[in-house]
């Protein structure tokens, strides 16, 4: 306690209407740092603060190294299939080999087709480290195969926002929004009542002394000591973990700034339920209470009404309708074929070969085309679920900004390239290759066409745009800001009664 009564006793030899020289403010600033780092409670939420960060940063780290090597395994694989299909060729052309079966033979489509799978993958931010995200619900990587499958669906039922998951993977992000309001909260709640619980406010307000300035010179030391705190702290982990800081600036950047306002938002807060002269107790839980608002009600409520007002069928629904279009397709084949090579005119072949379902090219043609049929009947039910999907998620889009911390979630997750936008772009443009890379094949497919060894090594390479996901940070930015001046013009308000009522 002496050490509030020094500060106090500080601010009451300044007899200057209110108004602080720079010699008041250094005296007291060096005060409070004093104060505050022999506080056993403040340094021990400093140190919790400490590990959690260390636990979070590695834990991330980890679980990104197991995806990286996953996608490293499966790009390897890919590589060697190429590697080992291009030896086959090279040998059946020099003679060195026969294959008695053309569903074997090298050059055969068919061999693309079921052996040699493609593979599309999201790079791996350099910032993923500060956020899971989606990426604990999806892979990084995409088999790409051209007998039906999930390759060409977006199989986005599940890309929902990540608000849903309240708990998910520990990661930094989780520390920053969830945990960090709530040692800001611990450190501050009490500034000013326990000064007029323990009777020293009347000796400060019986002094031409603007009480308000003296609460947001006290919470303004322990905000920029947290601050610093957690931007030694981030950068210091950000570079153990090989984070290039200097060639990713503006990420780095917008982190920093991101963190500021973030951290600001929720002390202005706090000064603002401190003027409103509430008691020790009651100030906790005021807070406590916003803190459950903002973080968990409010997000909780924008997930709930996105999908009462964007509803999606079920996803029996469209497997249903699909098997549906593969029997109707199946009944009238001949009709739905001459169809097909009219869209597809380059497709149509006299080879004998690949009418004669007795063989095995024959039959993977007459397989993979009313496949290929059934899918684009399915198209329409299909784009209307995806549609309603993206509808979903933009909902949650525009509504995430009434929540400070739905805000800055959703900027650490873009940082971090792990967020829905991130994925939910990276499985269309998987379903674009994978069409790219189908019409290449199936053209060779089912014209008989002997593949070349140039042209599998010269196979469509998927390569992810990052520019097809916008970013949001400068939006992000003018928001949290105008949460920053709401907060300030309540404050001020506030101060002027609160300094009335001090003064009466």
């Amino acid at each position: 306690m002496g050490w509030f009564k020094l500060s106090a006793s500080h601010f009451l030899q300044s007899k200057n209407q209110g108004n602080l020289s720079v010699k008041d403010i250094r005296n007291t600033v060096r005060l409070e740092l004093i104060q505050l780092y022999r506080n056993k409670a403040f340094l021990g939420l400093l140190f919790v603060l400490l590990v959690l960060m260390i636990l979070a940063a590695w834990n991330t780290h980890q679980y990104f190294l197991i995806k990286k090597t996953e996608v490293t395994t499966q790009l390897n694989l890919v590589t060697e299939n190429d590697l080992r299909l291009v030896s086959e060729i090279d040998s059946l052309n020099n003679e060195l080999a026969t294959y008695e079966s053309s569903y074997t033979l090298p050059t055969s489509g068919v061999r693309l087709t079921y052996n040699n799978h493609r593979l599309t993958w999201l790079p791996f931010s350099p910032f993923s480290i500060i956020a899971i995200g989606q990426g604990d619900l999806y892979s990084n990587y995409k088999k790409i195969v051209l007998y039906f499958n999930s390759s060409y669906e977006m199989n986005s039922e599940e890309l929902v926002s990540p608000l849903e998951q309240l708990f998910g993977q520990l990661d930094l992000a989780f520390v920053w929004i969830y945990l960090l309001p709530l040692i800001i909260l611990l450190t501050s709640f009490n500034v000013l009542s326990l000064e007029r619980e323990t009777g020293r406010l009347k000796l400060i307000a019986s002094q031409p002394i603007m009480v308000w300035r003296w609460v947001l010179l006290k919470l303004s030391i322990r905000f920029l000591s947290i601050f610093v705190f957690i931007i030694v702290i981030s950068t210091f982990l950000l570079l153990a973990f090989d984070v290039d800081l200097v060639d990713n600036f503006n990420v780095f950047l917008q982190l920093l700034v991101t963190l500021l306002l973030y951290s600001a938002f929720w002390f202005l807060l706090s000064f603002l339920i401190n003027l409103a002269g509430f008691s020790s107790g009651k100030s906790l839980i005021i807070l406590a209470s916003g803190w459950v608002f903002f973080v968990f009600l409010l997000p909780s409520t924008v997930n709930l009404l996105a999908k009462e007002m964007n509803a999606i069928p079920s996803r029996l629904e469209i497997i249903n309708h699909h098997q549906a279009m593969y029997n109707e397709m199946e009944n009238n084949l001949e009709v739905e074929l001459d169809q097909l090579y009219e869209r597809h005119p380059d497709w149509q072949s006299d080879d004998p070969v690949t009418m004669d379902l007795s063989n095995s090219t024959g039959w993977n043609i007459n397989y993979l085309a009313k496949q290929y049929i059934a899918q684009i009947k399915h198209q329409t039910v299909a784009g209307d679920y995806e549609h309603q999907v993206e509808s979903r998620n933009n909902w949650i889009e525009v509504f995430r900004v009434i929540s400070p911390s739905m805000i800055v979630q959703s900027a650490f997750s873009d940082m971090a390239g792990t967020s829905g936008k991130h994925y939910r772009s990276f499985l269309k443009q998987s379903q674009e290759y994978a069409h790219e890379y189908r019409q290449f094949v199936f053209k060779g497919l089912f014209t008989n066409h002997s593949f070349t060894s140039g042209e599998i090594r010269n196979l469509p390479i998927f390569e992810f745009d990052f520019r097809r996901v916008p970013g949001t940070f400068k939006q992000d930015f003018v928001i949290m800001l105008a949460y920053l001046m709401v907060l300030l013009i309540l404050c001020f308000t506030l101060s002027k009664r609160t300094h009335k009522t001090l003064n009466n």
